[in-house]
């Protein structure tokens, strides 16, 4: 039987990371819907990439299962799962930015949130990401859960232990700073 509750999932996600392989199967199936349209999210400001949702849900769900500490509830599981994607679009995109110095062109790009913006190419909103860890990691993971990975404000006030109003002033530093940085 399914889980149906979050407080259900959480059990699984629980029992998985203590190496309950029917738990893991039972976790897969029951994450993978949200897990889909949280790679949907993270490829619409794509342009011309091959990966396929399926494709990013499945190289997350590797990475996720080689992670060594554990997941304190469902929507934890679910921002890291979040950020896992992320990182591998960001893999990706410098894989390719290494291709293009030998000649080969670069397609994927990402648009973020601000209209305003110029389209970006993902390795440089990675590298400008990275800057704006070394300054504040909160704001980084503030920006990425919210704009990134599609958390709500009081979603990702859950997940990092913070006020929703703390969260509202570190993405309006954080669009601003990227946007300075990225134009």
């Amino acid at each position: 039987m399914l889980a149906t509750s979050d407080d259900d999932q959480t059990h699984l996600i629980s029992r998985w990371q203590t190496g309950d392989a029917l738990a893991g199967a039972l976790l897969a199936r029951e994450a993978y819907e949200q897990l889909h349209r949280l790679a949907v999210r993270q490829l619409a400001g794509e342009s011309r990439t091959q990966m396929q949702p399926t494709e990013l849900v499945n190289e997350a769900w590797l990475r996720l299962s080689a992670r060594r500490s554990s997941f304190e509830s469902r929507e934890h599981f679910h921002a890291i799962a979040a950020l896992q994607m992320r990182h591998l679009l960001i893999d990706l995109a410098r894989r390719r930015e290494s291709d293009k110095r030998r000649g080969r062109q670069v397609t994927l790009t990402v648009s973020l949130v601000d209209p305003g913006l110029p389209v970006a190419d993902l390795s440089e909103v990675a590298a400008a990401m990275d800057q704006l860890e070394h300054i504040d990691v909160r704001k980084a993971q503030v920006f990425a859960l919210t704009e990134m990975a599609g958390f709500t404000a009081s979603e990702t006030a859950r997940l990092l232990g913070i006020s929703t109003p703390t969260v509202e002033r570190d993405l309006r530093f954080a669009r601003a700073w990227l946007t300075k940085h990225l134009s």
